[in-house]
């Protein structure tokens, strides 16, 4: 039997996904050499339909890192990915905005390197027909069920902060994502700023989409992404490897967009899931090429201060701060971010 994965369903095969090496003594040698020693690479994965998997089902770890020997750490959440961070035992992972300010607020030592996804429409805020829900001011007083503390969380906060409602003008109920269209059916929630896969099941069931967190750009100026998170240490004895990673990963993201077909006979014989969920993960990645994300919209040229993606993880840190997810806000979003790599590759 095979699984229905999306973006935020890829647990249930990282559960079953232990961190492994993938990079056997017939690679060591294969490839650019990067040294005399053997370097290691602890590459994080979600366990799902991600580049850092494409590579691993093709076995291309050496055409990527040389003879670099290379660790596929599965993590489930963005939490994990900074505790490993934290810990050494992780060197690269894309993860969101959110785990990214609470690792820099806590001191921990990374850098957001490069955009992994644009995100568009794979979250959004689905309205019951029958609830009288036209704009969001409608909102007001109304029951809106979604899981606190994650993008989503964020998001619908600012999309409501654009028309003017604020944290108690609207009924946030925390609920589970496996949980809300259960209560949807029920009609227990006016509405949900909920993922993909819950979100075609509630528009199926009554809904419709009302506001898509990509809104959230020309609403507030916002950019919503994930993001690579590279381990500090290892970025600075290894430039070499995490360029070698992004400018593989620009390549394979226009396999994901221009040959989808090559995708879904790869991964689902690799994860064994069926092809509308790889097709689903596709439809909703946005990837954002090096020479865009040189631009003030996205990381901005190297140096260059208060770029969009600062703009955005500082209003992210004040909704973090807010919610008491961190003690206090930090000095200067800007040192989080390093577009070096992103200016070689541009």
């Amino acid at each position: 039997m095979k699984l229905n994965l999306s973006r935020r369903e890829f647990s249930l095969t990282a559960a079953h996904m232990m961190v492994g090496s993938m990079a056997g003594g017939a690679l060591i040698g294969a490839g650019p050499a990067f040294g005399q020693a053997q370097k290691t690479v602890n590459l994080g994965t979600f366990g799902g339909i991600d580049v850092q998997n494409y590579i691993r089902a093709k076995n291309a770890m050496a055409k990527t890192f040389g003879n670099a020997k290379v660790d596929f750490v599965t993590v489930r959440a963005g939490s994990e990915v900074i505790s490993a961070i934290a810990g050494n035992s992780l060197d690269m992972c894309n993860l969101g905005a959110s785990p990214m300010v609470v690792g820099y607020a806590n001191g921990v030592q990374a850098s957001l390197v490069y955009i992994y996804k644009n995100i568009i429409d794979s979250e959004a805020l689905v309205v019951q027909n029958s609830a009288n829900i036209k704009k969001l001011a409608d909102l007001k007083g109304k029951r809106v069920g979604l899981p606190f503390n994650t993008s989503v969380h964020f998001a619908a906060l600012a999309a409501f902060k654009t028309a003017g409602l604020g944290i108690n003008d609207v009924q946030l109920i925390n609920m589970r994502a496996d949980t809300i269209a259960s209560a949807w059916t029920r009609r227990e929630i006016d509405a949900s700023y909920i993922w993909v896969p819950v979100i075609p099941k509630l528009v199926e069931d009554g809904g419709t989409v009302l506001f898509q967190t990509g809104d959230l750009n020309k609403a507030a100026g916002l950019v919503m992404f994930d993001a690579f998170l590279v381990r500090d240490e290892f970025k600075k004895k290894n430039p070499e490897l995490v360029l070698a990673f992004l400018k593989d990963f620009e390549q394979i993201a226009v396999t994901f967009k221009q040959n989808p077909k090559d995708v879904v006979d790869t991964m689902t014989k690799f994860l064994g899931v069926d092809e509308a969920a790889v097709m689903r993960s596709l439809n909703t990645f946005y990837p954002v090429p090096a020479k865009e994300q040189l631009s003030a919209q996205w990381l901005g040229k190297p140096g260059e201060k208060n770029s969009a993606v600062v703009k955005t993880l500082q209003v992210q840190a004040e909704f973090l701060k807010e919610t008491g997810q961190i003690n206090a806000l930090p000095k200067d979003m800007n040192g989080l971010i390093d577009s070096s790599f992103v200016a070689q590759l541009a």
